[in-house]
C-alpha cells in the first residue's frame, strides 16, 4: 500500500512536472509567435502612418482649389475640420480640395487595405489676389511680394518712393480682411528732410501798436504801415501740380504813397521774426533744426524734469514730469517733389496756478501751449502757427517800508498796480529736402582763420585772416521744385 501510494505519488509527480513543461513550452511558443507578430503590427502601423513622398504641406487661399491626382486608387478620403476646407471626389484616383475659411487642417486617402496612400497639412489663408492685381496695375515698376502670417498681411520688397511704399499699405488695408499689415518694404533712395523749426513768444500788445496782424498775412489780409493800408502781399494762385487753389507770398511788388514807397520782394517770415527779435518786440524762445528720414519720426525736447511727490503704501514716493519745449514730426516726401508732414510742437513751463500741497510740499502745475497739424508744402516753403494765447495777471506792490505795514492807515503809504499780460505763441516751420553730402564739402566760418601776431596787428592792422567760404542754407521757396532740383543744405 505504501508503494502504491508512493508510485502513485511518483506518477503524479511525474504527470505534473510534464503538465508543467507542457505549459513552459506552449508560453515559449506563444511568446514566439507574439514576438513575430510585434514588427509586423509595428510594420502595419508604420505603413498606416507613412505618407506619399510628394506629399508636403498645402497652401490654400480662401475660395481658392487644389486638384490631387493619387497613385492608386482611394476608397475613403478624411479631412478633419471640413469648415477650414472641404473635398470634392471626381474620380477614386482625382480629388478636388478647396479652402473655405481661415485655419489649418489635416486631409488623408486610404485604400481598400485601410493603408494611406497621401495625406497633407492643409493651410487656408485669406485671398491675396485681388490685392496682388492691384499692386501689379498701380505700381508696375516695383517688385513687391504680398504673402500673409496668420490674420496679417506682411508686404515685402522694394519701392523707388515713399509715396509707393505708402499706396500699397494703403491698397493691403482696404482690399485685405484685416487691417494689420507689416511694412517690411524698404525704399532704394531714401530722401531726408531737415526740419527747422521757430517757435517764439509775442506780446500782443506789443503787436497791435505796430499795426502786424498774423491771421491777416497767413489768411490774405492787408500788410499795413501806419494810418494808410498797403496792397495785400498774399495772393490766391492755382498750383499747377494739383490744379488746387493755393497761397504765396507776392513778390517784387512795390507800393507807392505820399508818404514813400515799401517793397515786399522776398518777404520771408523768419526775416520778420529778426526784424522783430533784434528791436525786443519778440522773443525767440528755441529754434531746433531735426532731421529725418522720410517716413520716420523725430523728436526735440529743451527743458528739465521736475520731482512730484506721489503717496503709495511706503509713504511718498517721486515721479518726474517732463516740461520745456519740444517738437515731434513725421515727413513723408511725395513723387511731386512736395513735403507732406505731420508737426506736433508744445510749449509747457512750471506755474503756480492751481498747485497742490501734498504733506506740505507744494507740487507746481504745468501750464501747456500745444499744436499738432498734418500740411503739405515745397521745400523750402514756411507755415505759421499762431492763436495760443496765454493771460497772466502781475500784481506789483510799492510801500514804505514799516508804514505800509500798519493796519488800516497802512493803506495810505502803500500803493498796488494789477498788470494784465497777454502773450501768444508763435511757431514758424520750414522744411528742406536736403541730402548728405561728402565731409572735405562741408566747411566752417573759422577754417582756415589765422590768428595775426602782434607784428600784424599793430603794423598792417590785421585782425584776422578770412578762411574758407561756409556752407550755407538754401533758402528757396515758393511752388515744388522742378524734378531733378533738391532744395536744402548746398555748398556754393
Amino acid at each position: 500500500m505504501i508503494r502504491f501510494r508512493s508510485y502513485v505519488a511518483g506518477v503524479c509527480i511525474y504527470l505534473g512536472f510534464s503538465l508543467i513543461a507542457a505549459s513552459l513550452i506552449v508560453v515559449g511558443l506563444a511568446a514566439t509567435a507574439l514576438a513575430s507578430a510585434v514588427p509586423a503590427l509595428a510594420n502595419t502601423a508604420d505603413a498606416g502612418r507613412r505618407v506619399d513622398a510628394d506629399a508636403t504641406p498645402l497652401a490654400l487661399e480662401i475660395n481658392k482649389g487644389l486638384l490631387i491626382r493619387l497613385d492608386r486608387p482611394a476608397s475613403d478620403v478624411f479631412i478633419a475640420n471640413p469648415k477650414v476646407a472641404d473635398i470634392q471626389v471626381k474620380s477614386p484616383r482625382l480629388i478636388y480640395l478647396f479652402g473655405t475659411a481661415q485655419g489649418e487642417t489635416s486631409f488623408y486617402a486610404v485604400d481598400d487595405d485601410d493603408r494611406v496612400i497621401y495625406g497633407a497639412s492643409v493651410s487656408v489663408i485669406q485671398n491675396l489676389s485681388r490685392l496682388r492685381t492691384a499692386i501689379a496695375q498701380l505700381l508696375p515698376d516695383t517688385r513687391i511680394t504680398v504673402s500673409a502670417i496668420g490674420d496679417m498681411v506682411v508686404l515685402s520688397g522694394h519701392v523707388m518712393s515713399p509715396l509707393e511704399a505708402d499706396t500699397a499699405v494703403r491698397l493691403a488695408q482696404s482690399l485685405s480682411d484685416t487691417e494689420e499689415v507689416m511694412n517690411r518694404l524698404s525704399i532704394l533712395q531714401p530722401t531726408q528732410v531737415n526740419l527747422r523749426v521757430r517757435i517764439a513768444e509775442v506780446s500782443r500788445n506789443v503787436l497791435k501798436q505796430i499795426g502786424f496782424n498774423w491771421e491777416g498775412g497767413l489768411f490774405g489780409g492787408s500788410f499795413g504801415i501806419g494810418a494808410f493800408t498797403g496792397r495785400d502781399v498774399v495772393r490766391t494762385v492755382r498750383d499747377t501740380a494739383t490744379n488746387l487753389p493755393t497761397r504765396e507770398f507776392i513778390v517784387n511788388e512795390t507800393v507807392s504813397s505820399i508818404f514813400g514807397s515799401i517793397t515786399t520782394g522776398n518777404l520771408d517770415l523768419n526775416y520778420a521774426i529778426d526784424a522783430l527779435d533784434q528791436e525786443g518786440f519778440l522773443r525767440v524762445l528755441a529754434e531746433p533744426n531735426l532731421t529725418a528720414i522720410t517716413g520716420e519720426n523725430a523728436n526735440f525736447l529743451a527743458g528739465g524734469e521736475f520731482p512730484v511727490p506721489v503717496p503709495n503704501l511706503n509713504g511718498i514716493g517721486i515721479e518726474y514730469r517732463a516740461f520745456g519745449i519740444s517738437l515731434d514730426f513725421t515727413p513723408t516726401v511725395l513723387d511731386t517733389g512736395r513735403i507732406s508732414m505731420r508737426v506736433r510742437p508744445e510749449v509747457s513751463d512750471l506755474s503756480t496756478a492751481g498747485a497742490l500741497r501734498i504733506d506740505g510740499i507744494a507740487v507746481p502745475s504745468i501750464s501747456t501751449r500745444r499744436a499738432e497739424t498734418t500740411i503739405e508744402l515745397g521745400s523750402g516753403q514756411s507755415f505759421a502757427i499762431a492763436g495760443l494765447l496765454q493771460n497772466r495777471t502781475v500784481q506789483d506792490a510799492r510801500k514804505v517800508p514799516g508804514l505800509g505795514d500798519i493796519p488800516i492807515l497802512g493803506a495810505l503809504f502803500r500803493s498796488d498796480d494789477f498788470r494784465r499780460e497777454e502773450t501768444e505763441l508763435l511757431i514758424v516751420v520750414t522744411p528742406y529736402v536736403v541730402r548728405p553730402v561728402d565731409d572735405r564739402m562741408i566747411v566752417l566760418p573759422t577754417d582756415g582763420f589765422t590768428a595775426p601776431g602782434d607784428a600784424d596787428r599793430y603794423l598792417k592792422d590785421q585782425r584776422w585772416r578770412p578762411g574758407l567760404e561756409a556752407a550755407r542754407l538754401s533758402r528757396e521757396s515758393g511752388r515744388a521744385l522742378a524734378p531733378g532740383q533738391r532744395a536744402g543744405f548746398q555748398l556754393p
